[in-house]
C-alpha cells in the first residue's frame, strides 16, 4: 500500500516549476548566498567605523527589514499580483536588491562615521527589505515547491557562511561587498531567464544592473576606484586618537582585511621608537624599534623595565622560574620583549589575529626579528584557551597583558572573542599548566577588571579547598590608572619577594590605595577593603556585593555566561533596546495583517483520500513560524558559543557551524518533500519532537564530549563538529517548508508572505534573546529554551496529522 501511494503522488519539489525549476533554484541559491555573505561582510566593516555593541544594535534593527519585507508583499500583494507586474516582480526585486548591497558599500565609505546610529539602521535596513519581498514572493508563488526553494535557500546559505572567509581574506570588506551585489545581479538574470511572458523587460533591467555593478566591482579590483574607509572618524576608537592628536599624528602605512576583521599598522614617523597594531580600530599594540640587543636595547625598549607595570612581576623571578612563558595574545611584540629581557628560556606566544604575526614579520627589520627567533620564541596562531588546554605542558608563567580586541566574532555581533579566556574553568586550566612557582600574570584596563579577576580567581581556589584567607596570600593586584595589574600564584607569595614588589611600586608610580600584597600587613598603605576580606574580616560574597552597590558587577563568570568584559550592572543597555524593538516590530507583523485574517474551512485534501485537514487558526500559525524563527537562532547562536573553545578559531567556527546547520538543514527541507499532503503534520510532528529532544541532550552531554576530543587535529574536530550537527540541522530543515505547504494546502497561500514575515521578525528576536539568556543564566539554558520552541511546536501540531 505505502509503495503504490508513493507511486501515485506528484513530488512538490518539482510541482509547478517544470524545465526551468532549477533557474529558480538556482536565483534563490544566489541571493541566499549573497545575503549570508553580505551580513557577515557588513559585520567586519561595521566594526571598523563603530564600536561592538552599536554593531549588534545596527546588525540586529537592519535584519528585521526580512521580516517587514515579507509582511509588505502580504499587505501589497493586490498590486504586487497585477498581471502587468507578475511575471516582472521577481526580476525587480532582484535587481533592487543587488543595487542595494553596493549602494549601502558606497554610503558607508563614503559617509564613513556618524554619530548617529539611527542612519546605518535606515540605509542598511534597504537591503534586507528587498531581500525579504524577494523571497516571500517566490515562497507564495511557489508554495507547492517549499521544500527545494528553502532547501536551496539554506545551501546557498551554507555556502555563503563558508565562502565568506576566503572571499574577505583576498578582497577585503569593501572590494567583498561589492562583489557581492554582483552575485544578487545574476540572480536577477536568472529570475528574468525564468520569466518567459515577460519579455525584454525583465532582461534588460537585470543585465543593466549587472553591468553597472560590474564595472563597479571591476574597477575597484584593478585600482582604478580605491575607496579609502574612513576608520579614525570615530572618536570612541583607539585609533582616532593617534591619527588626529595635535602633535607627531600617526598615519595608517599597512592594512590587512581577513576573515577575522581589519588590521592597520600605524607609524609616528621614520625616527618614532614604535609603531602600533590595531584590529578594527581598537587594541591598540605597539610594536618597539628593536636593535637586537638585550644587553643595550633600544632606549624605548629599555625603558619598559623602569615604567611598565607589566614587567614588576618579572623583576624578582629565581633564575630556575625562568624556563617557560606562555603569552597569550602577544600583540605587536611587547610581551616577547619583556620575557626576553627578563631572562626567560622558551617563549611561547598564541596570537588569535594571523594578520599581525604575519605584519610583525614582515617589518623583522624594525624590530629585531622578535617573531622569527625560532631558538628561543616560538610564534602560534590561535585562541589561547584552546590552545593551552590542547598542551600538557607546564609554564613557569602565563602572561596575558591587555588581551581584549573590542570587536566581536560572533553571529549577532555581541559576544566578544576573548570571552572564554577569563572564566572559573579557564583559571582552572591555568593552574594545572603552572609549575609549582609558576604565576598567571594579566595586565588589565581598569580596577573593576582586576577585581572581577579576583572574585573569580577566589572562587575557583574555594573550590579547590582553600578558604578564603589563605588564597589571599597566592594573589597580589598592582593599582594603576593605566595598566592595573593582576597575579595569582599556584602556592603562596614569599614575604620577603612582596616586601620587594612593594619597594618598586614607587619607581613604576602605582597606586598603593589601590593595590594589595599578601604578607605586609601594610593596612594604612594598600587597599583597605583587599586588607579585609585577606584577613577575614567579611567574605568574598560580601565583598562583590560592597563593589556591585558602587556600580560594577565583578561577580564570577563561567565558560556558560562568559561575559567578563560585562561589568555594568544588569542587562546592557544596547541589548535591552534592541530587545524591546525587536518585540515591538514583532508585535506589529503579527497584529497589522492579522485584522484581515480570513479562517479557512476545512477541504479535502486533493489526491489524498478522504482525509481531513485540520486548518490551523491565525494564532497558531503565527506560533508555529515564531518558534521556528526564535528556536532557531537561539539554537545557532548558542552552539557558536559552544563550539568556539573545542575548534579554537572564532571566525572558522562561526563559518563551519553556519554551514554545517544550514547545508543538513538545507538537505532536510530537501528531503521533506518525500512527504505527502496527508502526511504534512506529522512530518512536522515527528521533526519537532526529534529536534527538542537532542537540544536537551545537547545542552548537558556537548562539554564532556567535545573534551574527548579536543586534541584531534583541527581537520578532525571539524568533521565532528559537522557529524554532531547532522541530525539536529536535518531536522530543523523540515518543519518550515512542510508549513508552507500546509498553508496552501489549507487554501491560506495569501498568507504566506505574512508567515516568512513573522518567522523573520521572530529570528531577530530570537537572537536578541539568546545574548539575554546567555547573560541572566547561560547559554546551556538559552538551548533549553530553544528546545522549549520546538515543543510548541511539537504541541500545536500533535495528533493532528
Amino acid at each position: 500500500m505505502l509503495q503504490r501511494k508513493r507511486k501515485t503522488f506528484v513530488n512538490p519539489n518539482h510541482y509547478n516549476l517544470g524545465k526551468k525549476g532549477w533557474i529558480l533554484t538556482g536565483g534563490v541559491f544566489l541571493t541566499s548566498f549573497s545575503l549570508i555573505t553580505f551580513e557577515i561582510t557588513l559585520s567586519r566593516v561595521l566594526s571598523v567605523l563603530l564600536s561592538y555593541h552599536y554593531v549588534f544594535i545596527v546588525l540586529s534593527l537592519t535584519l528585521l527589514g526580512l521580516g517587514i519585507g515579507g509582511v509588505s508583499v502580504h499587505l501589497f500583494r493586490s498590486s504586487i499580483s497585477k498581471e502587468h507586474n507578475r511575471s516582472f516582480v521577481l526580476t525587480f526585486f532582484a535587481s533592487l536588491y543587488a543595487l542595494a548591497i553596493s549602494s549601502c558599500i558606497l554610503c558607508l565609505i563614503w559617509i564613513g562615521y556618524l554619530d548617529n546610529i539611527l542612519f546605518y539602521c535606515l540605509i542598511l535596513f534597504i537591503p534586507f527589505l528587498f531581500a525579504g519581498m524577494l523571497l516571500a514572493t517566490i515562497y507564495a508563488r511557489f508554495s507547492e515547491a517549499s521544500a527545494r526553494i528553502y532547501g536551496m535557500d539554506l545551501i546557498g546559505g551554507a555556502a555563503g557562511a563558508i565562502g565568506v572567509i576566503p572571499l574577505l581574506d583576498l578582497l577585503g570588506g569593501i572590494s567583498a561587498g561589492l562583489l557581492l551585489g554582483v552575485v544578487a545581479s545574476v540572480a536577477a538574470i536568472l529570475f528574468a531567464l525564468m520569466e518567459t511572458e515577460s519579455g525584454k523587460k525583465g532582461r534588460v533591467l537585470s543585465t543593466g544592473v549587472f553591468l553597472i555593478l560590474s564595472l563597479l566591482w571591476g574597477t575597484n579590483l584593478i585600482g582604478i576606484f580605491l575607496p579609502a574607509l574612513p576608520i579614525g572618524d570615530n572618536p570612541g576608537k583607539e585609533i582616532h586618537d593617534v591619527l588626529f592628536r595635535p602633535s607627531s599624528p600617526g598615519k595608517i602605512i599597512e592594512t590587512k582585511w581577513s576573515g577575522f576583521g581589519r588590521t592597520d599598522l600605524v607609524s609616528f614617523g621614520k625616527d618614532a621608537d614604535h609603531m602600533d597594531l590595531y584590529i578594527d580600530g581598537t587594541a591598540g599594540s605597539p610594536m618597539y624599534q628593536f636593535n637586537g640587543n638585550l644587553n643595550s636595547p633600544d632606549a624605548a625598549v629599555n625603558a619598559l623595565r623602569t615604567s611598565f607595570p607589566g614587567y614588576v612581576p618579572f623583576l624578582h623571578l629565581q633564575e630556575p622560574d625562568k624556563d617557560h612563558i606562555l603569552i597569550i595574545g602577544p600583540g605587536g611584540g611587547r610581551d616577547v620583549l619583556l620575557a626576553l629581557m627578563a631572562g626567560f628560556q622558551k617563549i611561547t606566544a598564541v596570537e588569535v589575529n594571523r594578520d599581525q604575526v604575519d605584519i610583525v614579520r614582515k617589518y623583522s627589520a624594525y624590530n629585531g626579528g622578535i617573531y622569527r627567533d625560532t631558538n628561543r620564541v616560538r610564534i602560534m596562531i590561535g585562541e589561547g584557551r584552546h590552545f593551552l588546554r590542547r598542551r600538557a605542558e607546564r609554564y613557569d608563567m602565563i602572561l596575558l597583558s591587555l588581551p581584549v580586541t573590542h570587536t566581536s566574532r560572533s553571529l549577532e555581533g555581541y559576544a566578544l572573542t576573548e570571552n572564554f579566556l577569563f572564566t572559573t574553568e579557564s583559571i582552572h586550566d591555568y593552574l594545572e599548566h603552572l609549575t609549582e612557582e609558576g604565576r598567571l600574570v594579566v595586565v588589565g584596563h581598569n580596577d573593576a577588571e582586576v577585581l572581577r579577576l579576583l572574585s573569580i580567581s577566589l572562587n575557583v581556589l574555594n573550590r579547590r579547598g582553600i578558604e578564603t584567607v589563605e588564597a589571599m596570600k597566592q594573589v597580589y593586584i598592582l593599582g594603576s590608572d593605566l595598566y592595573p595589574v593582576f597575579v595569582l600564584k599556584k602556592t603562596p607569595f614569599e614575604a620577603a619577594e612582596m616586601l620587594l614588589t612593594y619597594q618598586a611600586m614607587g619607581q613604576f608610580e602605582l597606586e598603593p590605595k589601590t593595590s594589595y600584597l599578601p604578607s605586609l600587613g601594610q593596612v594604612g598603605a594598600l587597599n583597605p577593603a583587599l586588607m579585609r576580606l585577606a584577613s577575614g574580616e567579611f567574605m568574598l560574597e560580601r565583598f562583590i556585593s560592597m563593589v556591585t552597590e558602587r556600580g560594577y558587577d565583578i561577580s564570577p563568570v563561567s565558560d556558560n555566561r562568559p561575559f567578563f568584559y560585562k561589568i555594568e550592572r544588569g542587562i546592557p543597555t544596547p541589548v535591552i533596546l534592541v530587545f524591546w524593538l525587536s518585540i515591538f516590530i514583532w508585535l506589529f507583523i503579527i497584529s497589522i495583517p492579522s485584522l484581515f485574517w480570513r479562517e479557512s474551512v476545512s477541504r479535502k485534501v486533493k489526491g489524498a483520500g478522504s482525509q481531513k485537514r485540520f486548518a490551523l487558526s491565525k494564532w497558531q500559525s503565527i506560533t508555529f513560524f515564531s518558534m521556528l524563527g526564535m528556536g532557531f537562532m537561539l539554537c545557532e547562536i548558542s552552539l557558536i558559543q559552544r563550539f568556539t573553545l573545542f575548534l579554537g578559531q572564532p571566525t572558522f567556527t562561526l563559518a563551519l557551524l553556519i554551514f554545517s546547520l544550514l547545508g543538513w538543514a538545507g538537505l532536510g527541507s530537501l528531503w521533506s518533500g518525500r512527504f505527502g499532503p496527508e502526511s504534512i503534520r506529522r512530518g512536522i510532528a515527528i521533526s519537532s519532537l526529534t529536534v527538542t529532544i537532542l537540544l536537551c541532550l545537547y545542552a548537558f552531554l556537548l562539554p564532556p564530549l567535545l573534551d574527548q576530543f579536543l586534541k584531534h587535529t583541527l581537520a578532525l574536530r571539524g568533521l565532528i563538529v559537522n557529524l554532531i550537527l547532522a541530525p539536529i540541522g536535518f531536522f530543523m530543515g523540515l518543519p518550515f517548508p512542510l508549513g508552507i505547504r500546509s498553508l496552501k494546502e489549507m487554501g491560506m497561500e495569501n498568507h504566506i508572505p505574512w508567515m516568512w514575515g513573522v518567522n523573520g521578525s521572530a529570528s531577530v528576536l530570537g537572537s536578541v534573546m539568546t545574548i539575554l539568556i546567555a547573560i541572566s543564566l547561560g547559554f546551556t539554558e538559552a538551548l533549553l529554551v530553544c528546545a522549549g520552541c520546538y515543543l510548541i511546536v511539537f504541541l500545536i501540531f500533535f495528533k493532528r496529522g
